[in-house]
């Protein structure tokens, strides 16, 4: 998710870091993208402030934590919104009710649970 959504805002003009623990996480992100600098991959821990300010985000606009793990983006978003004052913090968090919390003190949760839901329901009542 976070490659694609890496080169989608490329596309649209903007300059993107990745911060990922995984080097074979950059595979998805195509060599032009890369060799040309607009979309800078850096290994790392996207938790640790060290590593946050490898990818320049005290000059970021938006800060985008789309892991897997809930609470790894949560402590990431926290860290971006709290210490470093990111403008737009957007964060995948699955679980409803934690997505209300975050959502309430400015940080934007999202999830595909209620994208699902809202459509299975759809699905059956037209």
């Amino acid at each position: 998710m976070g490659a694609s959504v890496a080169v989608t805002l490329s596309n649209n003009g903007h300059s993107v870091h990745v911060l990922d623990e995984a080097l074979e996480s950059f595979e998805r992100i195509p060599d032009s993208k890369r060799e040309s600098g607009a979309i800078v991959p850096v290994v790392g821990d996207w938790t640790l402030q060290g590593n946050l300010l490898k990818v320049s985000i005290r000059d970021a606009d938006v800060f985008m934590a789309l892991s897997s793990s809930d609470t790894r983006n949560a402590l990431a978003c926290e860290i971006a919104h709290n210490i470093f004052q990111v403008p737009a913090v957007v964060g995948r968090i699955e679980d409803p009710s934690i997505q209300a919390t975050y959502n309430e003190i400015g940080i934007t949760a999202i999830g595909s649970a209620q994208i699902i839901a809202d459509m299975a329901v759809e699905a059956v009542i037209g």
